[in-house]
């Protein structure tokens, strides 16, 4: 394993956990205590963790939040400067001829009132209020799935809505999430929404978080899929340093 990829490793391990030793290091990476040693003076110039006899900390402690899912109803009333700051420069992202995913939020919904000078836009949505949001947009083309619908959420999922999504390349999916945390990553309130949510990450050239402040530290019922998986992180000026460390950590931009 390269020294890079190690001490990436090793960064998000300290992020996850909160601390590592160097003996356990140099055994789980086969190098010697000296080489692991360095990796840790390095993180800490870098990323700012904490040295300690035998190992490094984070000095911060993360105490994770579990949160509920909201209806949709409430969620646009949340927040509401924050994601349509968000939403923006999502938008920004979006190029005339992109086929792009939206799943079911209310960030990504917000993201349509700035839409309104792109032409030939594919838009594949879960969402049944951002289909008729979008559908009255000039230049916008609307691609939905059938399947169940959420009342709840309002989104479409099933083993109907999820074979549809598979027909299509996506360039850019924006995704808005309910709880992110930095071990346990993408989690959701709603089992029955993960698989398809899970398919446009994986059909999807390029994928963005959309997350307000109060979306992080956050866990919720059931995994969806890992930080990693994301492109760029679309957030605001309140996010906990913590994400847009890992960010630069993962090569993953902050926008």
């Amino acid at each position: 394993m390269l020294h890079i990829d190690r001490r990436k490793e090793i960064l998000n391990t300290i992020m996850g956990k909160g601390s590592v030793k160097v003996a356990s290091l140099s055994e789980k990476y086969g190098v010697g205590e000296a080489t692991i040693r360095r990796d840790l003076k390095y993180l800490a110039e870098e990323y700012g963790i904490t040295l300690s006899y035998g190992g490094a900390y984070r000095k911060e402690k993360i105490n994770y939040q579990t949160t509920s899912e909201m209806d949709i109803y409430k969620k646009r009333t949340q927040n509401i400067e924050e994601k349509r700051f968000i939403a923006e420069k999502a938008a920004k992202l979006i190029e005339n001829g992109d086929t792009i995913a939206l799943n079911a939020g209310s960030t990504v919904e917000l993201m349509l009132d700035y839409l309104d000078d792109t032409s030939e836009i594919n838009l594949i949505t879960l969402s049944l209020n951002v289909a008729l949001k979008a559908s009255a947009i000039p230049g916008i083309t609307v691609y939905m799935p059938g399947g169940k619908l959420r009342n709840f959420s309002g989104a479409f999922y099933g083993k109907e809505a999820n074979a549809f999504l598979k027909s299509f390349n996506i360039d850019k999916a924006f995704m808005g999430v309910m709880a992110v945390s930095i071990d346990k990553g993408i989690t959701h309130g709603a089992f029955e929404e993960i698989e398809i949510n899970q398919t446009i990450y994986e059909i999807s050239r390029k994928c963005y978080l959309m997350a307000d402040y109060s979306k992080f530290d956050k866990v919720s019922l059931t995994k969806m899929v890992d930080l990693n998986v994301f492109d760029g992180f679309i957030l605001d000026d309140k996010t906990p340093e913590l994400y847009r460390e890992y960010c630069k950590s993962n090569n993953i931009a902050v926008i």
